[in-house]
C-alpha cells in the first residue's frame, strides 16, 4: 500500500473519531455563522441551555444569553471576528461569562472560541463548559473569608476593603463612621454564659442590618464592637440612622431558660467626614473618641463628631 493510499484510507475514519468526539463529548459545541445564527450544535449544548434535540439550530446565539448582555456580548464577538487571534478565552478570572437557559435561569460559562470555516463560509465555533458549581464554590469561599462567623457581617479586613471601595465611588460626598459598642457585655458572659452572650451579638446583627440602606457598610469589628460606614449623607440623616440602631436594639427581648433576663443597650460613636475626606484610620480614631465619649457619659447615648481635618487621600 503506497502512503497515499494509506492516508486516504485514514480520512473516514478520522470523521468518525471526529464526529464521536463532538456528539459525546461533556462540553458544548456549537457554531455560528457570521450573522450570529447558530449552525452547529452538540447534544452537550442542548443539555446545558435545557433545549430539546435540534431545537437551536437556526436560531440566533442571543437566545442563550440574557438580554442584559446581548449588546455586550456583540461587541465582544465582533471584536474578536475583526481582529487576528485565531482562538480566545472569553472571561476573566474576576468575571465569567453568563448564560441563561431556556427557563431562564442562568448560569456561568467558560467559553473558548475559534474561527474556522464550513463549506467555504467563515464559521465561528464555541466549546463551552458549565462552571456554574465552581463559580458558586468560589462564592462560598470568598464569602467565607470576609463574613464574621458569628455575626454574618462583614469582618474587619472585609469591612475596610468594602468602605475604601465606596469612599472611591463617593469622592467629594459627605460620610460618616459609626461605632457600636454593647452596654455591659462582659456581665452578660458572666451570669448567663457565653451561649447568652452569642446571643446578644446575634440580635443585635440582625437589628444593625436590617436598619441600614443597602449603600451602607456594616461590619463587626471585634468582641462587642460593631462598625457602620454611611456614604452621601447629611449629618442629621446619619444621626437618625445610629439613633433608630440604637433604639431599635434597646426594644429587643433576651429570654435565656425560660427567664427574662433583661433589655441591652448600645452606646454609638459618629464621624462626620467632610466632602473629600476619605482617610480611612481617621474616620475611626474619630469615631472612637466619640464611643468613648459616650461610654464615659452614661452609655446607652449617641455621641458625633465633626472632623475637620484637611482631606486625605486613603
Amino acid at each position: 500500500m503506497t502512503k497515499r493510499a494509506s492516508i486516504a484510507s485514514l480520512i473516514p475514519a478520522s470523521q468518525d473519531i471526529y464526529r464521536k468526539i463532538v456528539f459525546e463529548i461533556a462540553d458544548g459545541i456549537i457554531g455560528i455563522d457570521d450573522h450570529g445564527i447558530i449552525r452547529l450544535c452538540n447534544p452537550a449544548t442542548e443539555s446545558i441551555f435545557g433545549w430539546q434535540s435540534g431545537e437551536l439550530l437556526d436560531k440566533p446565539l442571543e437566545v442563550l444569553l440574557p438580554e442584559r448582555v446581548h449588546g455586550f456580548h456583540q461587541r465582544l464577538v465582533a471584536g474578536f471576528q475583526s481582529g487576528n487571534t485565531e482562538a480566545r478565552y472569553m472571561g476573566q478570572r474576576s468575571a465569567t461569562i453568563v448564560g441563561c437557559r431556556k427557563d431562564g435561569t442562568e448560569i456561568n460559562l467558560g467559553i473558548t472560541i475559534l474561527r474556522t470555516s464550513a463549506a467555504g463560509a467563515p464559521m465561528m465555533v464555541a466549546v463551552i463548559r458549565d462552571i456554574s458549581d465552581h463559580v458558586r464554590y468560589q462564592n462560598d469561599l470568598k464569602r467565607l473569608a470576609e463574613t464574621d462567623s458569628l455575626s454574618g457581617l462583614l469582618n474587619r479586613r472585609a469591612f475596610r476593603a468594602s468602605v475604601l471601595q465606596s469612599v472611591s465611588a463617593n469622592v467629594a460626598k459627605l460620610s460618616s463612621m459609626a461605632i457600636f459598642d454593647l452596654d455591659g457585655f462582659k456581665s452578660v458572659n458572666d451570669r448567663f454564659g457565653h451561649d447568652a452572650g452569642d446571643d446578644v451579638i446575634v440580635r443585635f446583627s440582625e437589628v444593625l442590618r436590617t436598619s441600614i440602606r443597602a449603600t451602607d457598610v456594616a461590619g463587626r469589628w471585634g468582641g462587642e464592637e460593631f462598625v457602620l460606614f454611611l456614604p452621601n449623607l447629611k449629618a442629621n440623616e446619619a444621626i437618625a440612622i445610629v439613633e433608630r440602631i440604637r433604639a431599635n436594639f434597646t426594644s429587643v427581648d433576651f429570654n435565656w431558660d425560660g427567664h427574662l433576663a433583661a433589655n441591652f443597650t448600645v452606646s454609638a460613636g459618629l464621624a462626620f467626614a467632610e466632602p473629600g475626606f476619605a482617610d480611612f484610620s481617621d474616620m475611626i480614631a474619630s469615631a472612637d473618641k466619640a464611643l468613648y465619649d459616650a461610654k464615659r457619659g452614661g452609655r446607652d447615648k449617641l455621641v458625633s463628631i465633626e472632623m475637620q481635618q484637611e482631606a486625605l487621600a486613603s
